[in-house]
């Protein structure tokens, strides 16, 4: 389980669910950034760089390896982020984002392999521009990842199940969001359960609680956020180069992370880019 190759004739699938309430505008740790900011230029930079693992020729468009979609959640109600999108198509091929975003110059963060952290100035396209505003509706966001995922596993039934990447800094205001996280994780290829993954961003100074194997029973919204993640595969833990810094059945799971533990979660979490297939 978990081993299919990415291609054109298996494409990948990750769906990225954004906390976008008013607790966003808070620095995050780590940074002097609001964390809606750091937030959304992360998640650019990332787009950005599944647009350049999907080009084999920068003559052509970007291969449809991977199918995409990013859903915020807050004041504003659940709605999709990626132009072109709606509630009826919040998935698309990467070739059909690549081109739309705005190009924006920021400062951007390099771990290196020493695990020393490099800033610099680049240009990254901007899809998601930041936002914080009133709730947090988390279930609802979780619903909709549902509807939308449980029609692709069914069309790409030999495909590496998707991976939901959940980004929040608080609880669930629209009630228990372990409900509708079972839900979704049921939902299955004949590669494996759909995998969902948690992190927790906080404005504290402090360690942050990475991939841990047992439940954090000290603090009740950590082990919360902690049930409802899917252990990580071996062999995305594998493909992403910290085989030896997560211990085996580690939860795809970071509670207080701040810009730095975004970072590692992100690249974790969209690893089966390496995965991809020369077809």
């Amino acid at each position: 389980m978990y081993e299919q190759e990415i291609s054109r004739r298996n494409p990948g699938c990750f769906l990225f669910l954004l906390d976008q309430s008013y607790s966003m505008g808070a620095p995050i740790s780590g940074s002097p950034a609001p964390k809606a900011s750091a937030l959304a230029a992360m998640i650019n930079e990332l787009l950005y760089a599944v647009v350049l693992e999907c080009t084999k020729d920068f003559q052509e468009l970007p291969r449809h390896y991977f199918d995409v979609g990013v859903i915020g959640y807050s004041g504003n109600g659940v709605r999709p982020l990626l132009p072109g999108t709606s509630r009826r198509r919040a998935l698309v091929p990467v070739h059909a984002y690549a081109g739309t975003g705005r190009p924006v110059e920021h400062s951007r963060t390099l771990r290196r392999a020493d695990g020393s952290v490099e800033h610099e100035q680049t240009t990254v396209p901007e899809w998601i521009q930041p936002l914080n505003l009133g709730w947090t509706p988390m279930c609802e966001a979780l619903g909709m990842a549902y509807k939308v995922l449980r029609g692709w596993v069914k069309e790409h039934r030999s495909s590496f199940p998707p991976i939901v990447l959940n980004i929040t800094d608080g609880q669930a205001t629209d009630g228990d969001p372990r409900g509708p996280a079972r839900r979704l994780t049921r939902l299955e290829t004949g590669d494996g359960r759909i995998l969902l993954f948690n992190l927790h961003l906080s404005e504290a100074q402090g360690t942050p609680m990475s991939f841990p194997v047992l439940a954090p029973t000290e603090v009740p919204q950590a082990e919360l956020l902690f049930e409802m993640s899917s252990a990580l595969p071996g062999s995305l833990v594998q493909a992403s180069g910290y085989g030896g810094r997560i211990a085996p059945g580690a939860r795809g799971f970071v509670f207080n992370g701040g810009a730095t533990a975004l970072m590692d979660f992100l690249r974790i979490g969209t690893s089966t880019t390496s995965l991809i297939g020369e077809h």
